[in-house]
């Protein structure tokens, strides 16, 4: 493999890796804004939402509809937080907290 096909893996591996920090991001504001969650309670139950999402994924444990380009998991405790609509702007808020305070951890 050549410098470029390895820096092109890289460039891969960091986007996946931003967008599983995405994820738990926007997961962690849903849990303090509907769940009442501390912010620190929430941003450790969303990373091990992620990682049990991401385990699920390598055990090939979940469904996908290409129509809709979703997953569905066989366990439905990994689906994460519903987000009624008149919530969006306040998680969004949040998110921007969380995202400000961890992203260190990226």
């Amino acid at each position: 493999m050549g410098i470029g096909s390895n820096w092109g893996v890289e460039i891969a591996e960091q986007e996946h890796k931003e967008a599983l920090f995405e994820e738990m991001i926007n997961e962690a504001a849903a849990l303090v804004a509907i769940g009442g969650h501390s912010r620190e309670s929430a941003y450790k139950a969303a990373k091990e939402l992620i990682d049990a999402r991401q385990e699920a994924i390598s055990k090939s444990e979940y469904s996908e509809d290409e129509g809709s380009n979703t997953i569905c998991f066989f366990d439905s405790s990994l689906e994460g937080t519903t987000i009624p609509s008149g919530k969006r702007a306040q998680i969004k808020a949040i998110a921007q907290e969380l995202r400000d305070k961890y992203e260190g951890d990226l």
